[in-house]
């Protein structure tokens, strides 16, 4: 009975938050678009309506965590600016800025994480470190040596708090490139029949952005705008080459610079990048593939050979225990 109230009450504050939350995103965005256009009220109105439809499409994580982060980093920006922090910027980079998450958001992450876990550290060391100490020194423990155990403990959950958003950063990163290595391909290929239908590069970059998803069509798009306010086309591939880090789209690029630049065919180029990258993304398959025995055999050893030496020698252990039951071992001993 007690858990049901806990969980009705903890969906009523849940409900409580997210309605002020979307009240508050809302009423701010109209007072910052009133001061910043001054637009006539309809303008505003289907302005505001189509940013709340937009803020509540969101992830419940982004929209409970994303204020409350963009809060404390602007109490520690100027912090963030003189403590440096290049490294994790190009990782947010990387990552595609996860819940709209700057660098001071993510530190904001980080200290946030990091007094939560301490917290539940400092909770839980009261009966988890007697216990284990317990079970560990086999009877009583020396007080010095319990508190020894409960600073080892608090510690354990600091460095998890503290370090658990840089790891889920990099979890991130590795599953956007998987994601950009797997699309890279047939983006390629929409922008070569784009380009031999008689288009030109920016408008088969155009088609390929529509008819795509994902983060490779993401950070194209981000080319896409960048080039129409004004940037070369050569320093917007470089730049989104920069970001990902990833040697495939590094050679892409290169290919399509050196192509735009000499002037020869950007389609038959493009083509034979779109081969290797075929032909590079097939070895790391093999290579991963290859892999897979020495994965393998964890597994095998901890579950599977245990329980196929149950069910094989399973019924021979019953019949000699059997036999050893009713003395029948004996007489083949005699």
């Amino acid at each position: 009975m007690l858990g049901i109230v806990i969980i009705v009450w903890i969906g009523f504050l849940t409900c409580i938050g997210l309605f002020f939350s979307s009240r508050m995103v809302k009423s701010s965005f109209q007072r910052r678009m009133q001061q910043a256009l001054s637009p006539s009220d309809e303008e505003l109105d289907d302005l505001v309506q189509e940013t709340h439809d937009e803020e509540m499409g969101k992830s419940l994580a982004h929209r409970l965590l994303a204020p409350v982060l963009k809060k404390m980093a602007a109490k520690s920006q100027s912090k963030a600016k003189a403590a440096g922090g290049q490294q994790i910027r190009d990782m947010l980079e990387q990552a595609g800025h996860p819940l709209d998450m700057h660098y001071p958001e993510f530190m904001a992450l980080k200290t946030f994480c990091l007094f939560l876990f301490l917290g539940i550290g400092i909770l839980s060391s009261f009966f988890a470190v007697p216990f284990l100490a317990g079970v560990l020194m086999g009877g009583a423990v020396d007080p010095t040596l319990n508190l020894m155990f409960t600073a080892l403990w608090v510690m354990v959950f600091a460095f998890i708090g503290f370090s658990g958003p840089t790891f889920w950063l990099r979890r991130l990163i590795n599953t956007r490139i998987r994601q950009i290595r797997k699309a890279m391909a047939d983006v390629v290929d929409l922008i070569v029949l784009a380009i031999e239908a008689g288009l030109g590069f920016n408008q088969a970059l155009d088609q390929a952005i529509q008819k795509t998803s994902g983060p490779l069509t993401e950070e194209l798009r981000r080319v896409a705008d960048e080039i129409r306010v004004g940037r070369q086309q050569s320093d917007a591939f470089r730049g989104m080459a920069l970001r990902v880090k990833m040697p495939e789209l590094s050679l892409l690029v290169a290919a399509i610079d050196q192509a735009t630049k000499m002037g020869t065919g950007l389609a038959q180029a493009l083509r034979l990048q779109a081969t290797e990258i075929r032909e590079r993304r097939m070895a790391i398959i093999r290579e991963q593939a290859g892999k897979l025995p020495v994965k393998m055999m964890l597994p095998l050893v901890l579950f599977i050979f245990p329980a196929l030496f149950v069910v094989i020698l399973g019924p021979a252990a019953v019949q000699i225990s059997e036999m050893s039951r009713t003395g029948q071992l004996s007489g083949f001993g005699g």
